[in-house]
């Protein structure tokens, strides 16, 4: 069991999945820093404010820091990529907020070929990259006949309870999150 920095956030990353962070608070200046000092990874997790007593997910992804950025409004800008998911057995809070979690690595889908009967959340996906070109821009390789690597992209986009994200991704496959997917799309 290892131990990562955990960045909680209200969406969240799955492995081969993309995400840009604009990084403000000092914690995660620091989380940067660190990380860039070692193998650039830390870890990814979904945060509910709401949701007393289980505030993180107890799903989560180690991520990798793939490029950085000055923006504009002078913030730090990283892209990562994600990796591993893990689960996480306890966490721990530093002086300045900053959690570090200890993890168990947890084993990644399989490739499945997409059905027929699954292809509408394909369709959709493409959609929306097509509607919002900034989000769709950030995967160089597409995978839409991977029914696995669909419905990790679905997850990261869709509004999903730290509950309901967990029981989807601790799944050994992705055949329950393509139910929820083609649920969520027929609302």
């Amino acid at each position: 069991m290892s131990e990562v920095m955990l960045f909680p956030l209200s969406s969240v990353v799955l492995p081969e999945g993309k995400m840009r962070l604009r990084i403000f608070e000092p914690r995660y200046k620091r989380l940067v820093s660190q990380a860039m000092q070692g193998e650039g990874t830390f870890g990814v997790c979904l945060f509910d404010r709401d949701n007393r007593g289980q505030e993180l997910s107890n799903v989560g992804t180690l991520a990798k820091i793939i490029d950085f950025e000055l923006l504009e409004d002078g913030l730090l800008g990283i892209s990562i990529t994600g990796l591993s998911k893990f689960k996480i057995q306890s966490v721990r809070v530093e002086y300045d907020g900053l959690r570090l979690a200890r993890i168990e690595t947890l084993p990644s889908w399989s490739a499945e070929e997409i059905e027929a009967n699954d292809m509408r959340i394909t369709t959709e996906l493409v959609r929306v990259y097509q509607q919002f070109p900034d989000l769709g821009e950030l995967y160089q390789q597409r995978f839409f006949d991977d029914a696995s690597w669909v419905s990790q992209r679905w997850l990261e986009l869709l509004p999903v309870t730290n509950q309901q994200f967990d029981e989807l991704t601790l799944q050994k496959n992705c055949h329950a999150a393509l139910s929820f997917i083609k649920k969520s799309l027929e609302s």
